[in-house]
């Protein structure tokens, strides 16, 4: 059941690594932080946004683990700004051409933020008028 409910977010975890850990180049560098909002941030706020909301809705069905149910949005954002900043220092560590750099890092967490806001605007009142139908059938 833990697979079935995660698959998408274990799909995009698995995107994520071999788009960010493998040798790269070809997004422009960042020398500072005025540079936040680059085409390479900009895909960073993408990739871990979408982590996020996929973390959440998988962790919202968990069954098994309560916890993680009822605390999903916290473990969709523990998850993803770690997996964010495992990627970091797996580009330092590794000698493949990548860099770390903490301002992709920050982009990361500024994408997992804006991944709860989205969830929040759109799916959760989904799910609440879902909740509001089942009780009152």
């Amino acid at each position: 059941m833990f697979l079935k409910n995660n698959i998408f977010v274990i799909i995009w975890t698995i995107v994520i690594l071999l788009l960010t850990i493998p040798p790269g180049g070809y997004f422009p560098k960042v020398p500072s932080f005025m540079d936040l909002f680059s085409p390479d941030k900009l895909i960073h706020f993408f990739i871990f946004g979408t982590l996020t909301i996929l973390s959440i809705i998988a962790f919202g069905k968990q069954y098994l683990y309560n916890y993680i149910r009822y605390h999903k949005v916290w473990f969709a954002f523990i998850y993803s700004t770690t997996l964010g900043g495992i990627t970091e220092i797996l580009q330092g560590i590794m000698n493949w051409g990548r860099q770390a750099s903490i301002y992709d890092f920050i982009a990361n967490t500024i994408g997992c933020m804006l991944g709860i806001a989205l969830y929040k605007k759109f799916y959760k009142k989904k799910e609440k008028k879902q909740t509001q139908l089942l009780i009152f059938l």
